[in-house]
């Protein structure tokens, strides 16, 4: 009976679509896939999951309009996750088999910010700084990331599960792997699949930063030979992507992930002995690129309206920009100082935290970093556990991940970049499984949930 709605859903939809927009197939395709995207989330959330982690990185980008001060652009993982969302909302109204937000370390932290943006946003509507639809857009584009993580948290029950998922994160890096090791080989620019170049090398430097810690963590805890062997490889991959990247923040960004590996890690010799052959190979294994890149840093031809100088050194403009940037941020910030500007509602600035600062106020950005201070905190305790070593070595890597992305948000907006934080939040709902089943009880035996009327029992409850 499910699968004779679910096709009936999607004949609707294909007839629906010609009468409106007749011949116009690509909006009608949209439109059906999204429909069945909607009925695949509603009935499996499992599913629904592995397909949104399966298309991380692998989606064009759709420019859906504009704002006077900034482009508006979305891609298919916000389509995707925006359907999944909508879809998940309906289903734990009508099932009940889940609670809004199972009591997590996190969820004040979640409710807190989430209630920033949107109090900051409105007010900014109110005062005409923020038009309505990007605005709206943009709030929910913040929150549905919280909604995949009370999705894997509540629905993740088992360790068999958790590994699964880590599976999947593995397969989809080590296709952007070879999609980025292709790009270098072929000459041309290395940036996120079916993105372009420009910022798109910053989206690809913060993924890999963060899967590179996973990766490096799970390699130097494992004990299965075939997996260390599979993950040598990925992350031998992973360092020639991101050289090439010519991303000087996710450069940055993975000498802070090696040492804060280095720290958390127990097996220090073996890591040294990885660390020196990786530093004696790299002089030989550098691009031209990653030098014209050093080179235009620290000598790009002098701009003086466009660079910024410190102690007499002339950053490059991309850097000065930043800068600036920032800078404004924090002298317009002072008109409205509480609650900011709003979403979308002052200049596009490369920062996550002068972001949330000019765009949320002061109350934004305490929330924003009370929420970033639970999930540290969080793995630090998760640390602490006896866990399996495939799932230590998940937690010391996203240890390590954490204070990559930390340092690369000073420069990008890590946080808000779906194909960074789908992975992020997914690895911060795997941790905090982990957390609250050392507070109760060991990880429950494998388990399937039916979709039923009837509420399923949670290994937390």
């Amino acid at each position: 009976m499910r699968i004779v709605l679910i096709f009936l859903a999607i004949g609707g939809t294909f007839a629906l679509s010609y009468f409106v927009v007749g011949k116009e197939m690509n909006f009608l395709l949209m439109a059906t896939a999204m429909v069945l995207v909607f009925l695949v989330s509603f009935f499996s959330v499992k599913i629904s999951l592995a397909l949104l982690i399966m298309s991380l990185l692998l989606s064009p980008e759709i420019a859906v309009g504009a704002t006077s001060k900034r482009a508006i652009t979305a891609r298919l993982d916000d389509i995707l996750l925006l359907t999944m969302t909508l879809s998940w909302m309906l289903r734990m109204a009508i099932f009940k088999d889940i609670g809004f937000m199972l009591k997590t370390p996190l969820s004040r932290p979640i409710i807190f910010y989430s209630t920033m943006a949107i109090v900051s946003t409105t007010l900014g509507v109110l005062r005409g700084n923020v038009q309505t639809a990007p605005g709206f857009f943009f709030t929910l584009k913040i929150i549905e990331y919280f909604f995949l993580f009370t999705m894997i948290v509540n629905y993740v029950q088992n360790e068999k599960e958790v590994n699964n998922i880590l599976n999947l994160l593995f397969i989809a890096c080590g296709a952007m792997c070879v999609l980025g090791v292709l790009q270098v080989i072929s000459g041309g620019n290395v940036a996120a699949a079916f993105g372009g170049s420009g910022g798109e090398r910053n989206t690809l430097s913060g993924y890999f930063v963060l899967m590179g810690a996973v990766v490096a963590g799970v390699l130097f805890h494992t004990k299965s030979n075939l997996e260390k062997t599979f993950l040598s490889v990925m992350l031998g991959m992973i360092v020639v992507v991101l050289l090439f990247s010519v991303s000087r923040s996710g450069w940055i960004a993975s000498i802070v992930v090696t040492i804060v590996l280095f720290i958390s890690i127990k097996q220090k010799n073996m890591y040294l002995m990885t660390i020196s052959l990786m530093l004696f190979c790299i002089p030989f294994m550098i691009p031209a690129v990653v030098h014209e890149r050093i080179n235009y840093t620290l000598h790009q031809s002098i701009h003086p309206l466009e660079q910024f100088t410190l102690l007499g050194f002339r950053f490059d403009t991309s850097t000065s920009a930043r800068i600036f940037g920032a800078q404004a941020a924090v002298r317009d910030v002072l008109r409205q100082p509480f609650f900011g500007y709003g979403i979308t509602g002052w200049y596009f600035i490369d920062g996550q935290f002068f972001r949330a600062l000019v765009e949320t106020g002061i109350f934004g950005l305490a929330s924003f970093l009370w929420l970033l201070t639970g999930v540290h905190g969080t793995i630090r305790r998760v640390m602490k556990i006896d866990l399996a070593p495939r799932l230590k070595g998940m937690v010391v890597g996203f240890y390590a991940g954490f204070w990559g992305l930390m340092v690369h948000a000073f420069t990008a907006n890590t946080f808000i970049i779906v194909r960074i934080s789908e992975p992020f939040w997914c690895l911060t709902g795997l941790t905090v499984i982990l957390y609250l089943a050392a507070q109760t009880k060991p990880l429950a035996p494998e388990a399937e949930i039916v979709v039923t009327g009837v509420s399923q029992p949670h290994i937390y409850s």
